[in-house]
Parts: structure tokens; C-alpha cells; sequence
């Protein structure tokens, strides 16, 4: 037991930073034994018996739609809890952790004690019942009432945020990137929206809120997608009909509807959710899957955008602004546009070192070393081995003829490249050392062709080369970009 007063408030600062740290299972019952072993006054009892009650945590991100329609329901409620941040960038929404509480992956996640939630309108339901008696009310007791309010936080899930959220993502979410919004998606959900809202005007014409003559949850679930879709033009779909407009003027100004939400004060972190890496390339392109592979290695999200060459999409002025030589892959990092294949993985291996597998050396000296293996690949093997992989891989692929004469002149200098390449591989495991590099990974998407050929016969008859190339090419991250 503790007796002596400086002891007790000691114990007592401690047992508050750890009940506002942790929420354990365990943590509130262990207190509250704790506290029959020590004096306190009463005042100190409530305090520590509050952050023991007070066991709400949301996982979420401030600029999700659904992790703000929970927010909102608390805002109402004047209920505390905790906001845990997720880290999208890094897949924390994909951890062991975190799929704990979603097996979506999604945000948000939510805790009251030892219930979790996902889901975020099941989610205000739950506050909604169960605290019932705080804040405001946002359900109805009637039954009969109650289902009207059913009703329209159906027609808010199935119809109203359907085309929103839409709308959202290309109006509110894509020009804070510098993405170009896609006009006929913009068109198309307006149109649909219209149709929604034409049917709000009706229902609120006979009645304040969509549930009847309060607010609740029917009319909270609304508040995000409202508060990205006001900043865009489709405001004007609102304004244009005039009960519609008033409704979603009052819900927006209620004092409970967090006013230090802010899109644009969030576009930060709304460039470290959505994921902004874009590579805009072609399936079969040597260059696109050099990029591939290096994306790969490093573990990263990205979109990938196919551009059809067939219709010449390479040459449009829209691909024209991310490569003006009409050529793939073109590469976008938030506002960031590369294009030429090897500029774009040196971009990626130094940006993101602290991800995946590392493709370079900080030594200066020896990454100098890397630097020579990765303009040899450049200038001498890629040379060569794309004209090998034109003639034997991709002419047989639509039935063309391969020139003899070409390949026979291209395998007789590749062989002689290959020849300095197997004195290097004699010395150390990889070109650029002892480690794999961007030297060796450069060098994986002409060697994938060029392995289905006849020209195989030319590593195969290099013992080290041979060694050096069956490893890099079975590589996992190799192997994952081959079945993509």
C-alpha cells in the first residue's frame, strides 16, 4: 500500500498518462483494483473513472467521407474519444493489425471498450442507440417514425452518396493533384444526382428534415459528401432547387459539424491517402516493365494506365503533356511527371530508399560502380537485346518473318558484350556488387524476351552470366510483375 501523499499523487499522474495511452482490455480492470489500494480524493476517483469509461477510439483519416459521417455523429452526440490517424500511404489500413478491425481494409474502424465496429452508418447507429441520452437526439422512438427515417438513410447510402461520392472524387478530390477530371463521369452523375435531388425537393417541401420535423442521422449521413460537393460546381444542382438548398444550408451550419474540417487545409493528407503514383505505359513495353519491376521491388501502390497504341493514344495531346516524345511510359508522383524509363526508376529507388528493397548503394565509390553497369546496360545490352527480342520475340507474336541477317549480326555483339559481362560476374555476384541494384534490374524485362528464343543459348553458354540472369529473373518481385 502507499501511504505518503507524495507517493500517491506519483502514482496517481502515472495511472492517468497510462489510462490515456492505452485501452487495453485489461487496463480499467487492473485500475480500478489499483485505486482501492492508495488514497485519493473523490475528484481524483471521477477524473480517472471518466478515462476509464472513455474508451471510444476511431481509426480513420480526416478527409475520408465515412470516416467524417462518424465524426459528425459524435460531434452531435458531445461524446469524447480518440482519433487514430491511418497511414494509407504506408498500407496500415492493410496491416494484421488494422484488418482486426476492418477485413475490408477500409476506413474507418471503430472501439467502444471491447465491441469493434466497421461500417460507418452501422457504426452512428450504434452511438445513436446506445447513447441515446447525450447530445443530440438522432433517432426516433416512434416505430412508425423511425421507418420513415429508415427509409431515407437507405436513400442516402443506396442513391444519393452512389453518384456524390463520384462527383467528389472528380471535382473536389482530382484538381487538388492536378488530375484531369473526367468530364463524362462529371456529366453522367449529374444527371443522376439531378434525379435524386428532384425527389429531396418533394420530400422537403412537406417536412424540415428528410426524416420528418428533426434532425437525425437520415439528414448527419449527407454532411460529407455535401461538404466536398460545395466547393464544386454542382453546388448549383442544390441552388437550383430551393427547399434542397435551405436543407443542406442549415444541416451544413450546425454547430456540432466540426468547423476545423477543412478540404483544403487537408489536402496534405489527402495526398498521402489517395495513391498518387501513375504510370501510364503498355503491357508488352520493355520500358513500362522496367519501371514495373522496379515498383515492384519497392513495394509500392500505384495506378497503372493503359495506353492503347493501336489508336494511337501515345500520340494525343493528353499523353503528349506527360511525354511529349509520344513514347512509354510516362510516370506521375503527385505533381511530379517523368518520362524516359531509367530516369524514372532512379527517381523511385532514391525517393522511396526507405521502402522495399534497396536498388542503391550510398557509398559514392561504389555507387559509381552501379552507374557504369547502368549505362552499359543502356548503351550496349539494351542495344543489342532489343533489336534480338524485336526480331525473335515480338515479330513471331503476329506472325511476321524474323530478318536472319539481323539477328545473326545482333547475337555476334551481344556475345561480345556478354563476354565482358561473364569476366564481371566472375567477380562479385551482382554487376553492380555484392548487392542487387538498378545496375542488374534494368536489365530484366529484355531478358524475359529474349529467354523465350534462341538466344538464350548465348547466356546459357556463360556459366556466371547464366547464374546472374536465372537469379534476378526468379525474384519475387520479378515473378509478380510476369503474372500481372
Amino acid at each position: 500500500n502507499i501511504h505518503t501523499t507524495n507517493y500517491t499523487l506519483i502514482f496517481y499522474n502515472i495511472l492517468r498518462f497510462l489510462l490515456k495511452k492505452t485501452h487495453e482490455a485489461t487496463t480499467p480492470h487492473l485500475c480500478c483494483r489499483l485505486l482501492s489500494s492508495i488514497s485519493i480524493n473523490t475528484i481524483q476517483v471521477e477524473e480517472i473513472t471518466l478515462l476509464i469509461i472513455m474508451a471510444i477510439k476511431l481509426y480513420g483519416v480526416l478527409v475520408s467521407t465515412n470516416a467524417l459521417r462518424v465524426m459528425a455523429c459524435l460531434a452531435e452526440k458531445d461524446l469524447d474519444y480518440e482519433f487514430v490517424n491511418v497511414d494509407m500511404r504506408n498500407k496500415e489500413h492493410k496491416s494484421a493489425a488494422f484488418l482486426s478491425r476492418n477485413p475490408f481494409g477500409q476506413v474507418p474502424a471503430f472501439e467502444d471498450g471491447d465491441l469493434k465496429l466497421f461500417e460507418s452508418r452501422a457504426i452512428t447507429q450504434y452511438l445513436a442507440h446506445t447513447y441515446s441520452d447525450k447530445g443530440t437526439n438522432l433517432i426516433i422512438h416512434d416505430p412508425k417514425k423511425m421507418a420513415i427515417v429508415g427509409v431515407w438513410i437507405e436513400v442516402e447510402s443506396q442513391k444519393f452518396d452512389q453518384v456524390g461520392s463520384k462527383l467528389a472524387w472528380e471535382l473536389a478530390y482530382k484538381p487538388m493533384f492536378g488530375m484531369t477530371v473526367d468530364e463524362a463521369v462529371v456529366e453522367e452523375n449529374e444527371k443522376k444526382l439531378e434525379q435524386v435531388l428532384d425527389v429531396y425537393e418533394a420530400r422537403l417541401a412537406e417536412s424540415k428534415y428528410l426524416g420528418g420535423d428533426c434532425f437525425t442521422l437520415a439528414d448527419l449521413h449527407h454532411l460529407p459528401v455535401l461538404k466536398y460537393l460545395f466547393g464544386t460546381k454542382t453546388k448549383r444542382l442544390f441552388d437550383a432547387r430551393p427547399h434542397v438548398s435551405a436543407w443542406a444550408a442549415e444541416i451544413m451550419s450546425r454547430p456540432a459539424w466540426p468547423s476545423f474540417i477543412n478540404i483544403h487545409q487537408s489536402s496534405i493528407q489527402v495526398a498521402e491517402i489517395i495513391m498518387a503514383i501513375k504510370l501510364y505505359g503498355a503491357v508488352g513495353s520493355t520500358a513500362t516493365l522496367r519501371v514495373k519491376a522496379c515498383l515492384a521491388e519497392k513495394d509500392l501502390d500505384y495506378e497503372f494506365v493503359n495506353i492503347d497504341m493501336s489508336n494511337k493514344e501515345h500520340k494525343s495531346p493528353g499523353f503528349l503533356s506527360r511525354n511529349p516524345f509520344g513514347q512509354v511510359p510516362a510516370f506521375e508522383d503527385g505533381d511530379l511527371k517523368l518520362f524516359e524509363s531509367r530516369a524514372i526508376t532512379q527517381y523511385i529507388a532514391h525517393a522511396y530508399s526507405d521502402k522495399g528493397t534497396n536498388l542503391i548503394i550510398h557509398d559514392p565509390k561504389k555507387m559509381a560502380i552501379v552507374g557504369v553497369w547502368m549505362e552499359v546496360e543502356s548503351q550496349k545490352f539494351e542495344q543489342l537485346g532489343s533489336k534480338l527480342a524485336w526480331e525473335l520475340a515480338y515479330k513471331p507474336m503476329f506472325g511476321m518473318t524474323a530478318d536472319e541477317a539481323v539477328v545473326e549480326e545482333n547475337e555476334k555483339k551481344l556475345g561480345q558484350v556478354l563476354d565482358v559481362y561473364e569476366a564481371r560476374l566472375s567477380e562479385s555476384k551482382y554487376l553492380g556488387g555484392d548487392c542487387f541494384t538498378l545496375a542488374d534490374l534494368h536489365h530484366l524485362p529484355v531478358l524475359k524476351y529474349l529467354f523465350g528464343t534462341k538466344a538464350k543459348g548465348l547466356f546459357d553458354a556463360r556459366p556466371h552470366v547464366s547464374a546472374w540472369a536465372a537469379e534476378i529473373l526468379s525474384r519475387p518481385a520479378w515473378v509478380k510483375v510476369g503474372s500481372t
